[in-house]
């Protein structure tokens, strides 16, 4: 369940965004000769129904109905007691408590006619079979359709909503980071005062992975106790806010920065501007910079998860797509020759020779 505070400012999201977003879907549904497009959120896959509505769910499940014209409707498998808060939370036409989601589904749709010959769905293979059974089982089994790369040619690039928000995300996460207090010895000392920092802030959700000791080991893990922490260590935050996800990372030495640090810093900056829309394969900058790429991940969002992975040192994806000035998010591992250095920061990617640009 989350635990930070979702609400809805309408200044920083007009409705007016909203509805843009969800008029270009429905003008891809109708060039699709489509009836309709559904699109599951949950807890863990929250980001598509959020962009489009600002519907965020602390718990439980939903699916958003997105017919060629009109408002969106929600079903919602939460009680009749929350939806005075799905609508002062979200830009949405009728809410429907559905705790059964695919029988409310087929239900919605048979209450509609024409019923529709074809539906598209969002990331159908992710589709929960609780969900989707009783829709194929309603006869609509052979009218589903994929719409996962119709709904990723909208998504990206970002306006300059989303922007913003993630250059707030981004500030609460790095603010976060410099209340680490100066002397922490254990992890717990750390979490907690990210976690203080952040939700006092205004964040939606804080997720910190932590390598205690880059001296033994660089690798970025979920903590559920405790460890004590080495002279250096990383700190991997994500975070949402309204709806938008970034992730930072940063190294932290208990003593002085290393000079190699500020080369490695350097570096990263100048790999990050070197991305474009027409290369998504890192050229990490500059010889005479220390160090030697150990790893790297580009993510953006294009669907239902927050951020999935565009492109990897590990496995290379000349193939991929991601237009100019979509928002995405860059993790970089060096190997400096006194140990691992880690950076992560969100950017804009560049077009057309500008190159990108990061966040903050």
């Amino acid at each position: 369940m989350r635990r930070g505070l979702i609400s809805w400012s309408r200044e920083e999201v007009p409705p007016s965004v909203l509805e843009s977003r969800v008029a270009r879907l429905q003008g891809k549904i109708r060039d699709a000769e489509l009836g309709v497009v559904l699109v599951y959120t949950s807890f863990a896959r929250p980001s598509a129904v959020a962009w489009l509505t600002h519907f965020v769910p602390y718990w439980n499940e939903a699916l958003l109905v997105v017919l060629p014209t009109g408002a969106p409707a929600l079903l919602a498998a939460f009680s009749k007691r929350v939806h005075d808060w799905i609508r002062a939370t979200s830009h949405l036409g009728e809410v429907r408590s559905a705790p059964d989601l695919g029988r409310a589904a087929a239900a919605f749709l048979k209450e509609r006619p024409p019923e529709p010959s074809r539906i598209g769905v969002l990331e159908l293979d992710a589709l929960p079979w609780a969900v989707a059974e009783p829709i194929v089982n309603a006869r609509y089994g052979g009218a589903l359709v994929d719409i996962t790369d119709l709904f990723a040619s909208i998504r990206q690039p970002a306006d300059d909503v989303e922007i913003r928000l993630a250059r707030r995300a981004a500030k609460i996460a790095v603010q976060a980071l410099k209340a680490i207090p100066t002397g922490a010895k254990r992890a717990a000392e750390l979490l907690s005062a990210l976690e203080g920092s952040a939700r006092l802030d205004g964040a939606e959700e804080v997720l910190p992975r932590l390598a205690p000791d880059l001296r033994a080991d660089a690798t970025l893990r979920r903590f559920e106790g405790d460890a004590p922490l080495g002279e250096r260590y990383a700190v991997e935050l994500s975070v949402a806010y309204k709806a938008t996800w970034v992730r930072v990372t940063r190294c932290v030495s208990t003593n002085a920065v290393p000079p190699s640090w500020r080369g490695a810093a350097d570096r990263f900056v100048e790999t990050a501007e070197r991305l474009n829309e027409a290369n998504l394969s890192l050229e990490v900058a500059g010889n005479a910079r220390p160090g030697k790429p150990a790893a790297w991940i580009l993510e953006t969002c294009r669907g239902s998860p927050p951020l999935s992975v565009v492109a990897t040192g590990d496995a290379p994806s000349p193939s991929a797509l991601l237009p100019g000035g979509s928002l995405a998010c860059l993790s970089l591992q060096l190997d400096l020759d006194d140990g691992p250095w880690l950076r992560g920061d969100p950017l804009i990617l560049g077009s057309r020779g500008q190159p990108s640009r990061l966040l903050i």
